[in-house]
């Protein structure tokens, strides 16, 4: 069944739409949903992260491809898509450097497109 626009998201839902996407990548650091203008809808973030869930929430949706002056960490992938057709709702995902990066990217797409929240 199709989600309407007008429909209130379940926080269940997203926490475990995160937790789906989390398990697809053993290096998960991060990961953040956000509306177009930033506002944090859902977030899981390692503990032994310094970086708070507002401030990735903007490099959600910012316009830089990659957020080299905010994250001085070179073993941190940045990772972002939108989510939804309207492209209202963004991703932003943190992955610790390993081999295994890429073998992860078409499952998650797989996994966006599945997903009905948004």
């Amino acid at each position: 069944m199709k989600q309407e626009n007008n429909r209130l998201i379940n926080q269940i839902e997203v926490n475990y739409f995160l937790h789906q996407i989390k398990k697809n990548f053993p290096n998960f650091v991060a990961g953040v949903i956000t509306d177009k203008n930033g506002f944090p809808i859902g977030s899981e973030i390692s503990k032994r992260l310094w970086i708070h869930e507002n401030k990735l929430a903007l490099w959600a949706i910012s316009k830089n491809k990659e957020n080299k002056d905010l994250v001085n960490d070179p073993n941190l992938i940045q990772l972002k898509f939108d989510i939804d057709k309207g492209k209202k709702f963004k991703l932003f995902i943190l992955l610790e450097k390993s081999k295994n990066n890429r073998s992860g990217v078409k499952p998650l797409k797989n996994i966006i497109r599945g997903q009905e929240l948004f």
